[in-house]
């Protein structure tokens, strides 16, 4: 009986051992698997292209002031304003081109592991909120308080202690600081734009450089093609 029991221990210490060790052994492949870098053989090209786009709308002309409007009929009709700008693409393996996002989702993707490129359209967003939050935020600061300058300019008071005038140079000075400020947003959102164009550029600049590796072609086909060539040159017959 004690025999028995000996027995069966042992086997259930063999077969815990067995499937202990197969479970160790599929582990270390699973974390060598881990470990093991993976390629990107996918090639990106930054491009840019010139393309006109609507800086106005159609609008006309009433008092001095410019309304919108697209009716050519109405008096003082200006027809829209167009620009030249550069707008960036993407090649794909030498492919079409694809017109790239704003926030550039159509990379995250290939930078799946590519971190360090990743990390440079993080930045490159974080350009860009700032410019829009900073810069147009001064500029619609600024354009309030040239308004109000203007107004305060053009209005006349009967108190005499206030001083205000319609004076062209006292109107330039209420209206200069707003126009200031408004100039300062817009050179700070201009500036955040550059910021974030360079993270772009540099985002595509590391993922070719350190994570792109190109597919390499087969030698042994190669040398076969340069084989049957030679022999093909050596059947014809020489003058």
């Amino acid at each position: 009986m004690q025999f028995r029991i000996t027995l069966m221990a042992l086997l259930c210490l063999s077969f815990s051992l067995s499937v202990q060790a197969q479970t160790d052994s599929s582990a270390t492949k699973n974390v060598s698997f881990k470990s093991r870098k993976t390629l990107n053989f996918t090639r990106l090209e930054l491009v840019y292209q010139k393309e006109t786009v609507a800086t106005t709308g159609p609008s006309y002309s009433s008092s001095g002031y410019r309304l919108a409007g697209a009716n050519p009929s109405l008096p003082g009709y200006q027809s829209p304003t167009y620009s030249n700008v550069k707008v960036p693409y993407i090649r794909i393996n030498g492919g079409e081109l694809k017109r790239l996002d704003k926030r550039a989702n159509m990379l995250r993707p290939y930078y799946v592991k590519a971190p360090l490129a990743n990390e440079q359209l993080t930045l490159m967003n974080q350009q860009r909120r700032r410019g829009n939050v900073q810069g147009w935020s001064l500029v619609g600061i600024g354009t309030v308080a040239a308004g109000v300058g203007l107004y305060s300019a053009a209005t006349k008071s009967d108190n005499e202690d206030s001083g205000y005038s319609t004076s062209l140079l006292q109107g330039i000075a209420r209206v200069l600081p707003g126009l200031a400020i408004a100039y300062a947003g817009y050179a700070l959102h201009r500036y955040h734009t550059e910021k974030a164009k360079k993270h772009l550029e540099q985002s595509l600049e590391i993922y070719n450089k350190q994570y792109y590796k190109p597919l390499k072609t087969d030698s042994t086909l190669n040398r076969a093609g340069n084989a049957d060539s030679t022999a093909l040159k050596s059947l014809v017959p020489k003058n």
